[in-house]
């Protein structure tokens, strides 16, 4: 045989396609922070390659810190997201009512953009996954619960952010809606005892949810900005509302009043 156009390929170039794909899913949070990696044989029969290939990824992965092995535990990906604000600034912005505008401010700027993006990029998958997120808000709307309204919020706006496709966007706002759950800004009792207030975050996260189903660019920023000004001007009038009755308080006070 006069020779061959083909060349071999190397081991090593199979390792590298596998660390490739780990890399990619992780950067478009199809792995997220803390996800428990199937063992060792079922991952080699997934990627259809043989367990010397995957351990060499997998050691390739962990030296890049992006998986962590625990003893006896099996093979996670590490935490590389974290928080994009510390633990000290959280509880210096919560003890300080001005800094809830700057934190809804970044929000209305970046959210927005990212309903827009979500509307003219989602796939099919992810408008599922978008709906099936409004579903679960909607299915325990009439639980007077703001811990579970906490979570399941996040996870429909966290669904929308992913929705973008940019990886940027996704891991910028992910430490954004943690602090959701936790109710670092602001209290969902104080949304809930207001007649009529849980009733109207649920609405705009129904207008949200169907432009961005429809496609509809213009309509799904335009959604997500409301909803998000409606949280602001609502706690902005609390704010208000709480100076007025302290001020009333200390008025009644120096008329000889009981406050």
């Amino acid at each position: 045989m006069a020779g061959t156009k083909f060349r071999k390929v190397e081991h090593t170039r199979v390792a590298h396609a596998v660390v490739e794909q780990f890399e990619q899913m992780i950067l478009h949070g199809a792995l997220r922070d803390g996800e428990k990696l199937p063992g060792e044989r079922e991952l080699s029969e997934q990627l259809e390659v043989s367990r010397q290939t995957l351990r060499e990824a997998l050691k390739t992965l962990e030296q890049l810190g992006l998986v962590e092995a625990k003893q006896g535990g099996g093979t996670y990906i590490a935490n590389i997201v974290g928080s994009a604000i510390s633990k000290p600034l959280i509880g210096l912005f919560a003890r300080h009512e001005e800094a809830y505008l700057d934190y809804m401010e970044f929000r209305v700027l970046l959210e927005s953009k990212a309903a827009g993006l979500a509307a003219e990029r989602a796939t099919e998958f992810d408008r599922q996954i978008i709906q099936s997120k409004f579903d679960a808000m909607a299915e325990l709307h009439e639980q007077d619960d703001p811990n579970v309204g906490a979570e399941l919020d996040a996870d429909f706006h966290h669904s929308i952010a992913e929705a973008t496709h940019n990886p940027m966007m996704i891991f910028s706002l992910r430490s954004i809606f943690e602090l959701i759950r936790q109710g670092v800004f602001y209290n969902r009792y104080v949304v809930y005892l207001e007649a009529g207030g849980k009733d109207q975050l649920l609405a705009q996260h129904q207008a949200i949810c169907a432009a961005i189903i429809a496609g509809d660019v213009a309509g799904a920023e335009q959604a997500m900005s409301d909803h998000l000004t409606f949280i602001i001007n609502f706690f902005s009038d609390a704010k208000r509302m709480r100076q007025r009755f302290e001020t009333a308080r200390l008025r009644a006070e120096t008329y000889g009043f009981e406050a």
